[in-house]
């Protein structure tokens, strides 16, 4: 019965400090586009076709997405989670939108926005359903290194 109560203590740790780092890094994350958005906007110089932004849009938003998804609480396929992430993802990106408005460096593109929201769907949806994704972005980077060390060793 101990073990029981032992392992279940341990399983709580690890969620609630996977569930830490995961709002840790989606605040980072809007911190980063937060920051991004005051500049002039254009992507960098070495691309050069039209809707690049679009496609950023697309992959920025959709990491957002799932690192909301990973923060929020229940299954992997509870509505409410799926539905709070991307709720979470798009009331960021209109409000990055709408201060893009009042920046004359920027604009506001509702296109931005469906892009966000293109993403965010999608990136949930592989991060659900694609188990080897979703064991690579559950993997520590410690845990890679020490395997990695291990095998020169």
């Amino acid at each position: 019965m101990l073990a029981g109560v032992s392992n279940s203590h341990s399983n709580s740790n690890l969620l609630f400090s996977r569930s830490v780092r995961s709002l840790a890094l989606a605040l980072s994350v809007v911190a980063c586009l937060a920051w991004a958005s005051s500049f002039d906007k254009g992507g960098p110089p070495s691309v050069e076709f039209e809707h690049f932004d679009k496609i950023a849009h697309f992959f920025v938003f959709g990491l957002l997405a799932t690192l909301w998804f990973r923060f929020l609480a229940g299954s992997l396929l509870a509505a409410g989670r799926f539905a709070g992430a991307i709720a979470l993802t798009l009331l960021y990106g209109v409000v990055d939108e709408w201060i893009q408005y009042y920046n004359p460096l920027r604009s506001f593109d509702a296109w931005d926005w469906i892009a966000d929201g293109a993403g965010s769907v999608t990136a949930i949806w592989v991060y659900r359903n694609w188990r080897l994704y979703r064991r690579a972005l559950e993997t520590r980077v410690s845990d890679i290194l020490r395997l990695r060390l291990a095998e020169i060793e």
